[in-house]
């Protein structure tokens, strides 16, 4: 059995890093928007790295997309974060990765990009919401209404993203898949 060049060792860390400064390019770039203008709701962002996870979860491998955001919430707490931010993180990365497993599985393919993308929204949402419920108090379960409808929104402009840039996607890395 011979292995092609995308297969090779060399050719996996090569996109692996590429992903994974992707993913970290756009938890930056997501910092400088201003959701508290528009959404009052501490810490809520619009999650732009996830439609790059979801991708690879979805096209690519489950275990690369689990590296791939287990790396950027490391190294974004490192450059920018705290102890905590990192904890928020964390869970909320592993309740979203958890969500995409279940869906994948349990469901083969019945949700398009869109509905998984809602599901992990929310569930990275209540993830944040259970860590904060640990460090602070249970009272910002108040939140749970306000975050869940925020997901809906944001997690269906990220299912529609993704759903126009995978068919564009798969050809540069090489990738099987497709629309859902």
């Amino acid at each position: 059995m011979t292995m092609s060049r995308a297969d090779s060792p060399a050719a996996r860390a090569a996109r692996g890093a590429a992903l994974v400064s992707a993913a970290l390019l756009l938890s930056y770039i997501e910092s400088f928007i201003p959701l508290g203008l528009l959404l009052p709701l501490p810490g809520f962002r619009l999650g732009l790295a996830n439609i790059l996870v979801m991708f690879v979860f979805f096209c690519l491998s489950s275990t690369e997309a689990a590296v791939i955001s287990a790396v950027r919430v490391i190294v974004m707490a490192l450059l920018f974060g705290s102890p905590v931010s990192f904890f928020f993180s964390a869970t909320g990365a592993a309740f979203s990765l958890v969500g995409m497993y279940v869906v994948n599985y349990a469901l083969k393919n019945k949700l398009s990009f869109w509905g998984v993308s809602v599901i992990s929204a929310s569930l990275h949402n209540i993830g944040q919401l259970m860590a904060a419920a640990v460090l602070f108090s249970g009272a910002v379960i108040s939140y749970l209404p306000a975050l869940l409808f925020a997901s809906a929104a944001f997690g269906s402009v990220s299912g529609v993203l993704l759903n126009i840039l995978t068919p564009r996607l798969l050809p540069a890395l090489g990738a099987q898949g497709g629309e859902r």
